[in-house]
């Protein structure tokens, strides 16, 4: 009799599930067939138009047509050299989304806009091009991207009344200019600001900043002046509320924006060879020892050479259009001038030496680390974007931004492989030295006390101590 209890009672109790689970799955069924009722119908049209209470507005039924889609192309398979790439490299393909954040002080809206081809790019088939600057930097913009042809992360300091015209200059970019195409494809670009020197209005999306009118042409048919040459630098927010540029910063949010496995951290002002990205990547896909795969290896990174070029010389498209300048003493290492150790690259001299030929592909030239000859080296260089972040406490007026960072990296053994035939052009004009008696000078004096006195002793506890390593 007890059996036959225990048995019963069993039955009883699936019984009882089954009731429940066929109740969830009629009630799962009404769900996933919504009525569109002409009451539903009206609660979109007040949805829309926000002119009184209506109690559909709280209803927690959601429709999918109550929300505007954006759409946009099917993300392309990878090609041959992009699977060749992610089988070596293992990297995780993200979304650009646009995002409103805190970074330390700053409200940062990231990926305000996006690239249209870099909205679609995988991990492996491409390399990111981060930099930063003010809309007084957005003269370079234009070069950068026709040369590069690759997605570009540009993050903007925009302070207070600054940001108008950095919305201006964005649509102007955009819209105005022969290579606009080259921009939209790949330009993505981030803007911040301090949380004490906030804006009176913030786009509140993409479509906000899109829709702000531009003009191209004025009403005699010229073409409109840039929005930033209609601004001068002491009317800029900036400067009225005396703020330093915070470099470090923008760098930093460029580089954490990136997309792809292979970044190029550089400065606006330095146009890339023609081809480069392409050939990188070739050239890694080809040769897998180039990279440092294993985690027992030294990390590495890949410097190309920088060189300037006086005013009014055209921009060279390779090396041989390069040592055309160089010989007619027209180009020359950058910061020669001014600081010629800085930029020195190892076997410079065999590199300008070296004939150029149709022929020759991308490879490593010299290999060195960041000490003896080379330690004041400040090289920008591609990397797989796992080195130590930019110290955010300098600014560009202290000078230093970039030696602090290539200071912990010679701490960590980093080895610097340097590239050929390719290199940076910086923007037409030689740099000279500042007046001693400049406002940046005393800045880059205390910067520089700051950095000997609390910056060294930090790094040396974060990433270990090498008599042969200076900032």
């Amino acid at each position: 009799m007890a059996k036959f209890n225990r048995v019963w009672s069993i039955l009883l109790l699936l019984t009882v599930a089954l009731v429940l689970v066929w109740r969830n799955l009629q009630q799962a069924q009404r769900l996933a067939q919504p009525q569109i009722s002409s009451s539903s119908s009206s609660s979109r049209s007040s949805l829309s138009t926000y002119n009184q209470p209506n109690e559909s507005l709280y209803t927690t039924e959601r429709y999918y047509e109550d929300y505007p889609q954006i759409e946009h192309p099917p993300i392309p398979p990878l090609t041959p050299r992009g699977q060749i790439l992610q089988l070596l490299l293992k990297c995780r393909s993200r979304n650009l989304t646009f995002a409103r954040l805190q970074h330390g002080e700053y409200w940062l809206l990231q990926n305000l806009i996006i690239g249209r081809k870099s909205r679609l790019m995988r991990c492996t088939e491409s390399i990111t091009y981060t930099t930063n600057g003010d809309f007084k930097f957005f003269d370079n913009l234009e070069m950068v991207a026709e040369r590069w042809r690759a997605p570009i992360s540009f993050a903007i300091h925009a302070p207070g009344y600054d940001l108008n015209t950095t919305l201006d200059s964005i649509q102007y970019v955009k819209n105005c200019l022969p290579g606009s195409e080259y921009i939209n494809d790949y330009v993505t670009f981030h803007v911040y600001f301090s949380n004490l020197h906030m804006p009176e209005y913030v786009p509140y999306d993409e479509a906000a900043v899109l829709e702000r009118p531009y003009f191209c042409e004025l009403k005699n048919g010229t073409k409109a002046p840039p929005p930033w040459t209609l601004i001068s630098r002491e009317a800029m927010y900036k400067i009225a509320a005396n703020l330093t540029y915070p470099i470090n910063v923008g760098r930093n949010i460029a580089r954490q924006a990136a997309t792809t496995y292979f970044i190029f951290a550089c400065d606006i002002e330095l146009y890339p060879s023609l081809g480069f990205v392409e050939q990188f990547l070739d050239m890694v896909a080809a040769n897998h020892s180039i990279l440092a795969l294993d985690p027992q290896q030294p990390r590495r990174v890949y410097p190309l050479p920088v060189f300037e070029i006086e005013s009014g010389a055209p921009i060279p498209n390779d090396k041989a259009e390069l040592l055309a300048l160089y010989r007619d003493g027209r180009a020359q290492p950058f910061h020669m001038k001014m600081c010629f150790s800085c930029h020195t690259v190892p076997g410079q001299q065999e590199w300008l030496n070296r004939a150029p030929s149709v022929t020759d592909e991308l490879r490593v030239w010299s290999t060195s680390l960041r000490e003896k000859d080379f330690k004041y080296w400040e090289p920008f260089y591609v990397s797989d974007n796992q080195e130590p972040m930019f110290d955010e406490r300098v600014t560009w007026e202290g000078q230093s931004n970039k030696r602090i960072q290539n200071y912990a990296m010679c701490l960590l053994g980093y080895e610097y492989h340097v590239l050929h035939p390719a290199y940076l052009v910086h923007s037409p004009g030689i740099k000279k030295n500042a007046s001693s008696k400049s406002s940046r000078r005393t800045f880059a004096r205390e910067m520089t006390r700051f950095i000997k006195k609390k910056v060294e002793p930090e790094y040396q506890v974060l990433y270990g101590r090498r008599t042969a390593c200076v900032t």
